[in-house]
């Protein structure tokens, strides 16, 4: 356990020293880490850039120095300053790895320097003030500075006590009990204000104290307690007590033998007994402090919740800690919907849950009790009372949640799932990444198809996050079985009312269970698709067990699969829409909001998102192509002109380009005649992403033409239509004035002969400004029809739209046309 006067103690008694500069800078970078990737959530100031500029001088000298040439960037210009983040690992599931440290560069004086992650937090504040004003830096900065130190303190104990995070084979406490560095993307993952040094280390998971619970004796008449067990909670905590042998406590209760034994977090008796309305019941006699008794007990992973390998009952107990950015509060409605959960997977119709799909197990929270006094809640001693699946001799069984499973590696420890897939790779002779492979499309099996047929058929709707899933293991260590956990997180659409009444007349007055389909829809993509499977892609992606894009491709054939017998809409959703809602943790921080204690009155700060599953139809090719060479080539008879397509290579093209927007034709429309330094800097973060690319057209061997590639659904574009992810558009600058020089159509049929050739690409797209005619004109040309017009930040354009056919049917000997070149170079995709 943890706390500064056992650290100065134990270095100085023990012959092992340990680095506390060290842990804290671990400390410091595991928060910067989830700090870093809440800004590229919920932020879209930031794109990556590769390489050291020839313009750039003072950033080409650091990264000379450092030796680190791909970066995050984030672009915080608007008050002075950009921000250099290098990168280790870049995550198609959108939770990337760094090196350190990072660096940030005044945009006046060109000094770059080192910063920590609280200067990360003050520009953030800063940059978003506009949109934000209610933004307040410094409550965030309190709770970063907390989390940094509860980390380090958590660092200290796992090092000290050679604690193990990574085994392939862990208990349920185990793994509960092995989150130390906390969720990847929440900005302050181990902030807990209101602990001491001391209580820290007794009552946090991280450390595995154990603890009696504390015992109130209450009136009958301020007790509101329910129970789908055959036996109330407070009678048999009563029974409990009463086996317990101690004499005094017998006593107490033999006077009182209706009144009711509740149990509380010790921490929170002590904020109890300090409360006013507390201390009037005691001095009216309405309630005594028992104190603590009885078996000890231990936290699991959510702090609050604890835990007994013996006992058949887990505990959630309201907490007035801050954790992360809430007070753990369980609220009467919470605790209803808990109750009536259980009362309903009782009934024939519940149980029917469990044999249509066996791989997920439901635990629930049969009772809860409440205090209540002069018609008013005493919310601290509100307690859900959880089934315990994991007591007895299946407290061995090797189960845990999703998110000690997705962890990284601590203190140079393999991250556990790297170890799991190696050991499991070896029990079966297999390659770990064939194995990888095997084990995701297992995962995908219980997950998904289980899950959209719960929603279906019968209306459930969980919060499935990292932390609510636990995944139990075979042996073989592949996942077997799902079990989901959260009285607050049963939650049934709208649509099933009617039905369930039928079972239980009246289910969920009391806990507001029902909510509407697209709310449930957006749970479903955030809990369950970001939080919850994205964040196992990207646990095999970061231990180089799979690739990414591949485990994106099979999570998005695994819905498909579940297309045709889905009738709410959750599936086409998934697989269609381009932009689903998450969660702003960092802005919600940022903003103060308590959206656990308030949800009304406070909501959290809700974002858009880009839909992962779209990367099913990314094109690489396009995007993100491999070299600098020739990709494309046709001879145009007529013309007597052999087009040529490359991708941009900068060592040799930027010059170039600086001249051509120069030019007075480019002014007007292509708008780039920037400083080369700052066309260098665009160039180098457009290149490393991965929304657009720029190529280089040549006509018989010379530079004429650029063009650009994007893919419409991640463009500013795919904003001002229904944008589909197999949409792609182009931008094309012609370089000479010359009409013998430009060949413009044969310029733009090679474009789209390129684009075309991707078999991704459904349709194509343009938005040239109305006031060019030659755009205009030069479109209609190759088949474009005109949509609409819209109103982009920096042009009124037209929206015009492109199919294959209408191409074809303008230039029928396109259909026909095959690029030789390309085909030798690649195989044809299907």
């Amino acid at each position: 356990m943890y706390y500064e006067p056992y650290i100065c103690y134990y270095m100085k008694t023990k012959s092992t020293t340990f680095d506390l500069a060290e842990l804290h800078t671990q400390s410091e970078q595991v928060n910067f880490k989830s700090l870093i990737n809440c800004c590229c959530r919920e932020f879209d100031n930031w794109s990556r850039y590769e390489g050291i500029p020839k313009y750039d001088v003072a950033l080409a000298d650091y990264m000379q120095s450092s030796g680190y040439t791909s970066f995050l960037r984030f672009d915080f210009t608007s008050i002075g300053i950009e921000v250099f983040v290098p990168l280790d690992y870049f995550s198609e599931s959108g939770v990337h790895s760094f090196f350190y440290p990072v660096v940030e560069r005044n945009c006046e004086t060109d000094v770059i320097h080192g910063i920590d992650p609280k200067r990360f937090v003050e520009l953030i504040a800063a940059f978003a003030k506009d949109a934000y004003p209610d933004v307040d830096a410094a409550i965030t900065l309190g709770r970063l500075e907390n989390s940094i130190h509860n980390l380090r303190g958590y660092l200290f104990d796992f090092q000290a006590n050679n604690r193990k995070a990574n085994q392939p084979e862990m208990s349920f406490i185990e793994a509960e009990q092995s989150l130390i560095l906390g969720h990847s993307v929440h900005p302050l993952p181990k902030s807990r204000a209101g602990f001491t040094e001391v209580e820290l280390a007794k009552y946090s998971p991280e450390t595995g104290g154990q603890f009696q619970l504390s015992y109130f004796l209450v009136h009958p008449d301020n007790i509101i307690e329910k129970s789908s067990e055959e036996v109330l909670t407070t009678v048999q905590l009563r029974n409990d007590l009463l086996a317990g042998g101690d004499e005094t406590l017998k006593n107490i209760l033999t006077q009182y033998p209706d009144w009711k034994v509740i149990p509380v977090h010790p921490w929170e008796a002590k904020y109890l007994v300090a409360l006013p309305e507390v201390k009037e019941m005691q001095a009216k006699g309405l309630l005594h402090s028992l104190g603590e008794f009885g078996p000890l007990f231990t936290a699991t992973s959510s702090v609050r919740t604890v835990y007994n390998a013996e006992s058949e009952w887990m505990y959630k107990f309201s907490l007035h800690v801050k954790i992360t950015n809430s007070f753990r509060v369980n609220y009467p409605h919470e605790l209803h919907r808990g109750y009536d959960a259980s009362v309903l997977l009782k009934t024939t119709w519940g149980q029917g849950i469990g044999k249509d799909f066996p791989e997920i197990n439901l635990i629930t929270d049969p009772a809860f009790i409440m205090v209540s006094y002069q018609g008013k809640v005493i919310d601290g001693f509100s307690t859900s009372i959880r089934q315990n699946p994991f007591s007895g001799a299946a407290a061995k069984k090797n189960v845990g949640m999703v998110a000690s499973l997705t962890q990284d590696g601590i203190l140079g420890q393999a991250p556990r799932m790297l170890n799991l897939i190696t050991e499991a790779a070896s029990r079966q002779g297999k390659p770990a990444q064939e194995v990888a492979l095997a084990w995701f499309t297992q995962y995908l099996k219980i997950t998904i198809k289980p899950l959209v047929g719960l929603f279906n058929k019968y209306g459930l709707g969980g919060e499935y996050h990292q932390q609510n899933m636990l995944v139990e293991f075979d042996n073989n260590l592949f996942p077997a079985r799902l079990h989901f956990r959260d009285n607050q997180g049963y939650f049934f659409r709208q649509g099933k009312v009617e039905e369930l009444y039928t079972v239980i007349p009246d289910f969920g007055i009391d806990s507001r269970s029902f909510i509407g389909e697209p709310r449930l829809i957006n749970f479903h993509s955030y809990y369950l698709l970001v939080n919850h499977l994205l964040g196992i892609v990207n646990a095999l992606g970061r231990s180089g067990l799979a690739d990414e894009q591949v485990l994106i491709s099979l999570l998005y054939d695994a819905y498909w699969a579940e297309e045709e017998a889905d009738t709410t809409g959750l599936v086409a959703h998934l697989l269609n829409s381009t932009i689903l809602t998450i969660k702003g943790n960092l802005l919600t921080n940022l903003n103060n909001m308590d959206e656990a204690s308030a949800p009304r009155t406070h909501p959290a700060i809700y974002k858009e998102f880009p839909n992962p599953l779209n990367k099913k139809v990314f094109s690489k090719e396009l995007i993100n192509p491999k070299g600098k060479d020739v990709v494309f080539s046709r001879y145009f008879a007529k013309e007597d002109v052999e087009i040529t397509i490359r991708p941009l290579d900068l060592d040799r093209d930027l010059e170039m380009l600086h001249e051509w927007f120069h030019r007075e034709h480019a002014l007007k429309i292509w708008k780039m005649n920037w400083p080369i330094r700052e066309l260098e800097t665009f160039y180098r973060t457009l290149l490393a992403g991965n929304v657009v690319n720029s190529y280089i057209g040549e006509a018989n061997g010379v530079p004429t033409f650029n063009f650009e590639v994007y893919w419409a659904c991640r463009d500013l574009v795919g904003k001002y239509y229904d944008a589909l992810p197999t949409d792609y558009g182009t931008h094309q600058f012609i370089a000479p004035v010359d009409p013998k020089l430009k060949f413009a159509s044969p310029s733009t049929q090679s474009i789209l002969d390129f684009v075309f050739a991707e078999p991704k690409v459904g349709k194509m797209v343009g938005e040239g400004a109305v006031d060019s005619m030659a755009s205009i004109m030069n479109k209609a040309h190759v088949g474009f029809k005109i949509e609409k017009v819209i109103e982009l930040p920096d042009k009124k354009a037209n929206l015009n739209f492109c199919y294959r056919e209408w191409y074809w049917a303008k230039f029928p000997a396109a259909k026909d046309f095959r690029n030789e070149l390309v085909s030798a170079l690649k195989p044809k995709t299907s």
